[in-house]
């Protein structure tokens, strides 16, 4: 297999390259060491691309850490020791992150310290749609935002130089429009830092207790003052004056990141470029004041385009109220883009066409269109989740109660959607758990309280809660789906398959010792192949009867793996198809499983099996009351 072309020290070569990839290329540019991070869509692949450069570009250290805490914490320690690092994730992930990095933005950083928080507008693949903006102002560092991919690699590039330079922390937004979109990328030299990396044993700095903190507070502000007086000057900020009139009003537009891609395109379908005046932002906070008071000079009205909350907006407007001229320039923004989801190309023409008035006719679906169905979430054929989901349901009907099942993030989530509907809370990562007990407090015993989450997820932040449980003898049963990756994200590796990001081996954290270790006591653990559905349905009537906290960890490899291992060993997954004389309509295997491979010929009335999808797991066959679904026989 040939070297990708971004991993080559080729200057000057043009590459087409994913958002990920690009800012993979910048770190690798920026000559960065430490890289750490917890998978999470749509970063992800940040972190997995920098692990291809590894072979090629050996003083890079990486790993996937337990949570986006822990990641990021590593990263600070490689900037303590004076190396250049960068901590991954999405922004949620910057919320398990921000107990570590609200007060290392106190001490600053040694060496370029960068966070990329990967934000989700339209929460294409997540529960929330935060602005991560805000973490900027809130814990007072620096927020850059590129527009496309290679300025992506450009500016996170130049972010560990400014991290240096200013000593200071740099929350790096972007969004998944950028991270998952692609474009020709000119690469640039890769940096080989020559420094002493050795910690550096400054008490004073490092140890943020309160006496330390108070000093280091007033150290943050300063840092503060210093990078928005060089607001003015960051490159890739840039400020573009019209004089021109449209229509007897000097327009102005302030936009960054993917929005500004997006206001460039729509200025030229109406032929507007050069007669409106622009202010690009790469920097978003802190706000480049006297660009921003140049600006205001040359407007009428300003409309500023940001994806999700008026964080600019409310910038500008306290600028212009500040210099006494929130009369003379009126400033729009939310009044015109909604607070919520990503903005597609074509909202920017309807919204231009009101704000400035212009003939714009929506063009026409043509008739011979073609319209792709939406593709409906749902689990994977052959997804073990699916058939512990469904042992669920059967012991539910068969003691004749109702489950109160807190789930947490992940593949599994999708089993809220009919047929399976097995889930009745999702907030968070290691929610799960930590719902679980305070319902499993006032819950009667008739309707027992299930904890759901993956093998990824209970490492992430579910021992925490595992342990309250045990300490506060809460009553509740803690079902771990154990299909050895954190696939919803990109099939990562975990501590649970022993496998570091490099693929070398690394130690092995075997599930049921760990549990164990957390006080379950090892009569209240059960532990079954995810697919045996007989042996399901009996050992989690055992678990869920049972009193106290209890594990049930229902194991199986990812389908999707499994299917590429059988690929990869030549080996064909056992052929599954209905006896259409024994099949009777009955629907069970519809209605109740919902696996995507079956499916139903309305002319007949009969089941049958989609040879094209299913992944040859058997389950169906325990489904079918009739005994209609059976193995081909070699």
């Amino acid at each position: 297999m040939s070297k990708p072309k971004f991993i080559e020290d080729s200057p000057g070569e043009k590459v087409l390259l994913m958002g990920n990839e690009a800012l993979a290329r910048g770190i690798l540019e920026a000559g960065t060491v430490i890289a750490a991070g917890y998978p999470g869509t749509p970063s992800s692949e940040i972190l997995d691309t920098l692990a291809e450069m590894i072979p090629y570009h050996p003083h890079l250290k990486l790993e996937w850490s337990i949570n986006e805490k822990v990641g990021f914490e590593v990263a600070y320690g490689g900037s303590m020791s004076n190396v250049r690092s960068v901590a991954c994730m999405k922004h949620v992930g910057v919320n398990v992150a921000s107990d570590a990095f609200m007060t290392a933005c106190y001490a600053g950083a040694r060496g370029g310290m960068v966070l990329i928080s990967a934000d989700d507008p339209n929460c294409w693949s997540s529960q929330n749609e935060q602005d991560n903006r805000i973490f900027g102002l809130h814990a007072l560092v620096p927020v850059f935002e590129p527009s496309n991919a290679q300025e992506a690699k450009d500016m996170i590039k130049y972010a560990f130089e400014f991290s240096e330079q200013f000593q200071s922390l740099v929350l790096f937004r972007t969004t998944t429009r950028l991270n998952h979109g692609r474009g020709d990328v000119i690469l640039g030299e890769i940096n080989k830092v020559n420094r002493e990396y050795s910690f550096d044993w400054d008490r004073s700095r490092w140890v943020c207790l309160p006496s330390h903190s108070r000093v280091l507070r007033v150290r943050l502000l300063e840092r503060l003052e210093e990078i928005s007086e060089f607001a003015n000057y960051f490159p890739f900020n840039n400020l573009s004056i019209s004089k021109e009139k449209v229509k007897g009003t000097r327009y102005g537009f302030v936009a960054a990141g993917v929005p500004y891609a997006h206001l460039m395109d729509a200025l030229d379908h109406f032929n507007l470029r050069g007669k409106v005046s622009i202010l690009k932002l790469g920097l978003v906070y802190p706000p480049p004041k006297n660009l921003i008071k140049e600006f205001f000079k040359n407007v009428d009205e300003v409309l500023v385009i940001e994806e999700l909350e008026p964080f600019l907006e409310n910038i500008l407007k306290q600028i212009a109220y500040d210099e006494g001229i929130s009369r003379e320039v009126i400033i729009h923004g939310k009044d015109y883009f909604p607070q919520n989801g990503e903005f597609p190309s074509e909202l920017f023409f309807d919204i231009f066409a009101r704000f400035m008035d212009l003939d714009y006719e929506k063009p026409s679906v043509p008739e011979d269109m073609i319209i792709i169905p939406p593709r409906l979430p749902i689990l994977c054929p052959g997804c073990s989740h699916r058939a512990t989901f469904y042992a669920i349901k059967k012991v539910e009907k068969k003691m004749k109660t109702k489950f109160v099942n807190s789930s947490d993030i992940g593949c599994y989530t999708l089993a809220v959607y009919k047929p399976l509907e097995g889930i009745d809370i999702q907030v968070c990562m290691g929610g799960s758990i930590g719902f679980a007990n305070g319902i499993a407090k006032i819950q009667p015993k008739e309707n027992p309280v299930l904890a759901i989450l993956g093998d990824s997820t209970f490492f992430h932040s579910g021992i925490p809660g595992l342990i309250n449980a045990v300490y506060n003898q809460n009553n509740m049963l803690v079902v771990i789906l154990d299909n050895r990756s954190t696939s919803m994200t990109g099939f990562q590796d975990n501590p649970g398959t022993g496998i570091k990001i490099t693929k070398e081996p690394g130690t092995r954290v075997v599930l049921e010792e760990l549990v164990k270790g957390c006080g379950v006591k090892p009569e209240n653990i059960w532990i079954e192949d995810s697919n045996n559905i007989p042996m399901m349905i009996e050992k989690l009537e055992q678990a869920v009867r049972a009193e106290g906290v209890r594990v049930f960890i229902s194991r199986h490899l990812c389908s999707l793996i499994e299917a590429n291992q059988y690929r990869q060993e030549g080996i064909k997954p056992p052929t599954i198809k209905v006896d259409s004389d024994k099949c009777i309509g009955c629907l069970i295997c519809v209605n109740q499983f919902g696996c995507p491979a079956i499916m139903f010929n309305q002319e007949d009335k009969k089941a049958y099996i989609d040879q094209s999808t299913c992944r040859g797991c058997e389950v169906c066959i325990e489904v079918c009351p009739q005994n209609a679904i059976n193995k081909e026989q070699e």
